[in-house]
């Protein structure tokens, strides 16, 4: 047993770690997935579009509470590992200064908002709520700093699990959705305890000015893209909300979870690949980066465009099973948003990163931020609800080919060999897409229909996308020898 131990090497390690910060991950996103389906069929449409409205509001102003804290604490950590103190006490600090400040302006400006008391009083919950998964990742930064990343999981986990008990038990015994919020709350504060407790034993507080200052400007770069990010992505609910009334988020936000949940995919992708990039971006190693562009761009593509043809034929479907016949309004937001998928699997971003170019990254995101919100004033005005979900998709495509220019223009990654495979998908989803019709048209059920589309985008893929270096990679990925 202890030659096996000596044995392990640092990939082992690193693939250990892999497996379990996706695993947890997985299960926090479904879990999630899953909540808002139950919470969804359970309230009434009205009382749904309520609940969403405050948790998008409060979520909004709660991850203004991190501006890349999290990340610099973990930057800290590592490079400075003699001041593990100074720093902790730095991010607990700035992390509670700027939640007082947030929530205070958060409870503000609801003021002005016209929403009624339940939104009012379900936002300031919820408020409370957020702010405190918040201080949960800064707690978990101090372990996954140290590459200590088991307990983080297993917690986070444990904590989407006992609010889905939660929430269960409020059903059961017929609450409301101030029972749910309440539920969430305490579970929340109850993990914070205890992380509090784990922390402290490794940690004290000591503060010096000019580190905490020196904390301070570290975390700029990050706190840009963090904002423009949350501004790009969480202020739609809230444009809505103002402008067509709490009822219409619900609907929204149903359309959108697909969204949220399939991104958790080159997220987590992104998160494996990125250190091997910065390794070969020291080594200055440039076939590498072509390389993975390449690959992972025909593999992004197979996935995506599958994705979003499946959304996009099924998606009454797809919501009235889910969701209820209630909702069957989602349906048409889903099959719009269904078009930004492919943007959504962005590899030139994940590139990017692993350039190091940030710098071009917040660029992008301003920009795209001021196109959303426009797009989103503009557009709802003229098709109401449909409207903020063209805005979707509209934003993640502008993000999509800024990021792919760049690459092009400044880093001298080809594009027309993945842009070609990108045009034989595109002509795949359309001959599949005319057989649906045809298959519709015959009156095949849902599910044949589901099974007959699969099939045929499988087998079209395989004939015209794949080949045999796909064979060998994937070898090469699993680690078996011919």
């Amino acid at each position: 047993m202890k030659s096996l131990k000596n044995n392990q090497t640092p990939k082992s390690t690193i693939f250990k770690y892999t497996i379990v910060v996706n695993a947890a991950s997985f299960v926090e996103k479904l879990l999630f997935f899953i909540l808002n389906i139950i919470i969804a069929r359970y309230l009434s449409v009205e009382h749904f579009g309520q609940y969403s409205t405050a948790l998008s509001y409060a979520t909004f102003f709660s991850l203004m509470t991190d501006i890349g804290i999290n990340v610099t604490l973990i930057r800290a950590l590592n490079l400075e590992k003699e001041y593990e103190h100074e720093h902790f006490t730095n991010a607990f600090y700035l992390k509670s200064m700027l939640s007082i400040t947030m929530y205070i302006i958060m409870a503000v400006s609801l003021l002005w908002t016209g929403y009624n008391r339940d939104v009012i009083n379900l936002t300031l919950i919820l408020g409370l709520v957020r702010i405190g998964n918040e201080f949960m990742r800064t707690y978990y930064a101090v372990d996954e700093a140290k590459q200590q990343f088991i307990l983080p999981s297993v917690i986070n986990s444990l904590y989407v699990l006992l609010f889905f008990l939660g929430v269960v038990a409020v059903i059961l015994l017929h609450g409301n959705y101030y029972h749910i919020c309440l539920i969430r709350l305490v579970v929340v504060y109850v993990f914070i305890a205890f992380l509090t407790v784990h922390v402290f034993k490794k940690v004290q507080f000591k503060f010096k000015k000019t580190l905490f200052i020196t904390f301070i400007k570290n975390a700029i770069p990050f706190a840009i893209i963090a904002v423009l990010t949350n501004l790009t992505f969480r202020i739609n609910a809230i444009i809505i909300s103002l402008m067509l009334g709490t009822t219409q988020v619900g609907f929204f936000s149903n359309s959108m979870l697909f969204i949220d949940t399939l991104a958790i995919i080159p997220g987590n992708l992104g998160r494996i690949l990125i250190p091997t990039l910065y390794s070969a971006l020291e080594k200055k190693d440039i076939s590498k980066f072509q390389f993975s562009f390449d690959v992972l761009s025909k593999y992004f593509g197979i996935v995506s465009f599958y994705i979003m043809l499946i959304l996009f034929l099924y998606a009454e479907n797809i919501v009235t099973i889910i969701f209820g016949h209630k909702y069957y309004d989602s349906a048409i937001l889903l099959k719009i948003v269904a078009f930004s998928i492919p943007c959504i699997f962005n590899v030139a971003s994940i590139i990017l990163v692993g350039k190091d170019r940030q710098n071009i990254l917040s660029k992008i995101m301003l920009f795209s931020t001021i196109v959303n919100i426009m797009a989103n004033i503009a557009l709802i005005n003229i098709f109401e609800i449909k409207g903020a979900a063209a805005a979707v998709t509209i934003t993640y495509t502008l993000i999509f080919l800024m990021s792919h220019y760049y690459l092009r223009k400044s880093e001298a990654i080809k594009m027309v060999p993945a842009f070609k495979k990108y045009i034989t998908i595109g002509a795949i989803v359309t001959v599949t897409g005319l057989f649906f019709v045809f298959l519709t048209f015959k009156q095949v059920s849902c599910y044949a229909s589901f099974v007959i589309i699969t099939l045929l985008y499988g087998m079209l893929t395989m004939a015209f996308v794949i080949d045999r270096d796909d064979f060998r990679i994937v070898r090469e990925m699993l680690g078996v020898k011919r």
